[in-house]
């Protein structure tokens, strides 16, 4: 799990499988012959290795975790592209985050991170032991009630797909990270366009803050504010 004291740089804005997957805007095919090819260019030839370590991490998590393909596929496309633009992988999910990782891994190793930095990870959900862990399980409960702003009116006209996002990443909290799943809902919200009061907004804020989030992880939804 991040950890927001050795990373905090890195927190700033969003990061891991989220900000991977927001990366996927509907022009990416211009600038890459693949999604793979996309991925690698996301993080340049060199550099420091965390923003990598971050996503890793991300990945092998959602791979070990007991998410169905179909589940997976709809925490993939919540930070993606509405207009359609993100790749989408029709039930092989898992083969597309095995791909990642054995395209991204080389790339964080090279530049000097160690393969127990994302492979040796602790449990998180449902039973982890660990200070991270403990703290994300305790703000489970808070990221469940906010997966009820899904349920907007602009979100109902959505019908069944909202209904299945809230249902994956309600699960993601419960079953793989609290702390994974509060990135995906954030995306969610904005892709199923459901308003966000100020008071609504300030919560999310106090909730990615105990996360140990940077300033601009919500701040980037500070426009859906009515």
């Amino acid at each position: 799990m991040h950890d927001p004291e050795a990373q905090h740089e890195w927190l700033a804005f969003d990061f891991g499988v989220t900000g991977l997957c927001g990366s996927y805007h509907n022009d990416w095919p211009l600038d890459a012959p693949g999604p793979v090819e996309h991925a690698l260019a996301y993080w340049g030839p060199d550099g420091d290795p965390t923003g990598l370590i971050l996503v890793l991490e991300d990945l092998v998590r959602l791979d070990r975790s007991p998410l169905t393909p179909a589940e997976l596929d709809l925490l993939w496309e919540a930070p993606g592209d509405p207009l359609g633009g993100s790749p989408t992988f029709g039930g092989a999910q898992r083969a597309w985050l095995d791909q990642l990782l054995a395209a991204l891994a080389p790339l964080a190793l090279s530049r000097g991170a160690s393969e127990s930095q994302w492979a040796a990870l602790t449990v998180c959900m449902p039973d982890g032991t660990g200070p991270a862990a403990v703290g994300h399980q305790r703000l489970m409960t808070e990221v469940l009630d906010l997966t009820s702003l899904l349920d907007g009116a602009r979100a109902a006209r959505e019908g069944e797909s909202f209904v299945a996002t809230r249902a994956a990443i309600e699960r993601c909290a419960r079953e793989v990270c609290p702390e994974l799943a509060f990135r995906f809902l954030l995306h969610a919200l904005a892709r199923f366009d459901c308003p966000v009061s100020a008071e609504v907004y300030s919560r999310l804020e106090r909730v990615s803050t105990a996360f140990g989030h940077g300033p601009y992880v919500v701040e980037a939804h500070r426009h859906r504010v009515e």
